[in-house]
């Protein structure tokens, strides 16, 4: 008797030491931090619920000469192409609800067949001010640096960009309006994913002849071949 007494109690020692085990087992999994992936899903979750608009009003253009590679049977040589030289923009920021960032979202215009290190850049974006701080003037952050899009409260950005004497130079046609952002996740700054990648066209043409800016008041940041040969020669104004 007393030997099943032992048996018993050494049951349910093994019983009550397999449950805390499994409790712990289990805690131990809620508490693991969540992976990259994870966290990269949770992210494009969240901006999931913004959505973004963007229009050009009115444009105007010139003219410069860019290298163009042609390849080997037509070589390389210089050709007239178009610059945007003035873009009168309108962006619209909303979400359906209230999204907490580690800061303001990245907002880049690029123009087409997009390639800074010809120009010796490495920032692609176009337009000065830069998009990117007109969105950020209207998103106050707080003690924590972070900033909150409010649901219902959409940001509208309306502004004239000039070219600058700094950034890429593009030629117009199909441009892109690219914005990222780093959402917090869990409490934590999340991983920087893309929120919008949107087609804003730029019309070719300007009513009037163009006129024609010498190498060194540009930096042309695109594939010279491929907008000549889509765009053709532009319209120069006589010097």
């Amino acid at each position: 008797m007393r030997d099943r007494r032992i048996v018993g109690s050494m049951l349910v020692t093994t019983l009550t030491l397999a449950a805390l085990a499994t409790a712990a087992l289990v805690a131990w999994w809620a508490v693991q931090p969540p992976s990259p992936a994870d966290r990269e899903a949770a992210s494009r979750e969240l901006v999931g619920h913004i959505g973004i608009t963007g229009s050009i009003a009115d444009s105007s253009l010139a003219a410069a000469r860019a290298v163009g590679d042609f390849g080997i049977e037509e070589g390389v040589r210089m050709v007239p192409v178009r610059l945007v030289e003035e873009l009168a923009i309108t962006i619209r920021i909303e979400t359906d609800q209230d999204v907490v960032l580690a800061g303001p979202p990245r907002v880049c215009l690029v123009g087409p067949f997009w390639n800074p290190l010809d120009a010796g850049l490495s920032d692609r974006c176009w337009g000065a001010p830069d998009l990117a701080v007109l969105v950020a003037d209207l998103l106050p952050p707080d003690d924590a640096g972070q900033v909150t899009l409010r649901a219902g409260q959409p940001l509208v950005v309306e502004a004239t960009l000039r070219r600058g004497d700094t950034r890429c130079d593009y030629a117009p046609g199909e441009w892109r309006l690219q914005v990222d952002a780093q959402p917090i996740v869990d409490g934590a700054s999340g991983p920087r994913v893309d929120v919008a990648d949107l087609p804003i066209p730029v019309p070719l043409e300007s009513g009037g002849m163009l006129e024609l800016l010498g190498n060194h008041e540009t930096r042309y940041c695109s594939y010279g071949a491929a907008v000549y040969r889509r765009q053709g020669d532009p319209p120069i104004r006589s010097p």
